[in-house]
């Protein structure tokens, strides 16, 4: 779809949205700026779904007018776009399914464009760029970029606040300014690695608290750790070291080995830059693609999927393996920045009822 084509199709979805949500009490552009106002609010022919109050389902009138005019799609991958364990042809419940890999195939048939948005790592990424024909991937809860693929990919890092005079201590593996073989180059990883502070929180919380092996060592960002502790107690931990750091609760996770031995339930967390995450790392890319807000829906299953949508035109909740009832009282909260709307289906079959919505507000019938 070219730019005007675009365009024209987000300002006939501003329109229909407006015309929709009639009785409207709120208004609100959200975080990123020049985006249009959207009418939100109570509307006749919503369909809540269970208890979700503000959070409409995908087959309601509601969707079907926000969908109109989606031309990029934010998505997450483990718990929303892959079924449990990673998986792309099996349903929620491990049967053998297409339906996802049809569903992109669909999609960018008629123009709409999936980008991921992911805690994994980039390595982890180019392959899945590969297998899913995409063409830019978000990492590391949106510290790290890639578009394109080779010689010719663009690698780039969003360090948050970072001071920009260290920038030039970085370089990208892969990327065409890496001087290869230069000892003064080194990634933000590294450096959060001689600082020390992953040993002295795993021996300040030991027993609850552990580097996230073996996932942890392809990374060129954020450090992984695994565990059960206060957020809080971490941060004011991290207020002492010298590098500007943020300690991110990635969702709950079922590792089969471990040494744990204080956690009944664990998660994932990453020790990252202050300054980034998923949301603003979209922000800045609807921004540099010049795109409308309604132009744009963000789908995840976690809290920092939640902040995607802060950004985008609308966001859609899908179920977890694991009661997500957080995300969703999360979720309700942005209600009045943008429509918000939830999956009956878990994990996969989430996504796919999403991509069958989307390609009936586009005018199409899915043939999965």
């Amino acid at each position: 779809m070219n730019n005007d084509a675009q365009t024209n199709a987000a300002g006939s979805a501003d329109r229909a949205v407006a015309d929709s949500v009639s009785g409207s009490t709120t208004s609100a552009t959200g975080p990123a700026s020049g985006g249009p106002t959207v009418a939100v609010g109570s509307a006749p022919g919503h369909t809540p779904v269970g208890s979700t109050g503000d959070l409409y389902s995908l087959d309601s009138p509601c969707a079907h007018e926000a969908l109109l005019a989606v031309t990029h799609v934010y998505t997450d991958l483990d718990g929303t776009m892959l079924a449990p364990g990673g998986r792309l042809l099996t349903r929620h419940d491990t049967s053998p399914s297409v339906a996802c890999a049809q569903a992109l195939v669909d999609l960018k048939r008629v123009g709409v464009e999936v980008i991921v948005v992911t805690g994994r790592s980039r390595a982890q990424g180019t392959e899945i760029m590969r297998l899913l024909d995409l063409d830019h991937f978000i990492g590391e809860l949106g510290c790290v970029e890639q578009k394109g693929f080779g010689q010719t990919a663009q690698i780039s890092y969003n360090l948050g606040r970072w001071p920009q005079d260290w920038h030039s201590r970085f370089a990208a593996h892969g990327s065409n300014d890496c001087s290869v073989g230069n000892p003064d180059r080194i990634t933000p990883y590294q450096l959060i690695a001689q600082s020390g502070i992953v040993e002295l929180l795993e021996s300040q919380f030991k027993g609850r608290l552990e580097k996230h092996n073996p996932f942890d060592g392809v990374r060129e960002v954020t450090q992984m750790m695994r565990g059960c502790v206060d957020v809080n107690e971490i941060t004011s931990v991290l207020a002492n070291s010298d590098l500007p750091l943020q300690f991110y609760d990635n969702g709950i996770i079922h590792p089969a080995v471990h040494n744990l031995t204080e956690c009944d339930q664990i998660h994932i967390y990453h020790l990252m830059p202050q300054g980034i995450d998923k949301g603003q790392a979209l922000a800045a890319d609807i921004e540099r693609r010049g795109l409308k807000k309604l132009q744009t829906v963000a789908i995840g299953d976690a809290i920092g999927d939640v902040a995607m949508g802060r950004y985008t035109g609308s966001f859609v909740l899908t179920r977890a393996s694991t009661d997500n009832a957080l995300e969703v009282d999360a979720a309700k909260a942005d209600a009045h920045i943008r429509p918000g709307f939830i999956a009956k289906g878990s994990t996969v079959d989430g996504w796919v009822e999403f991509a069958r919505a989307l390609l009936v507000a586009k005018g199409q019938q899915a043939r999965w």
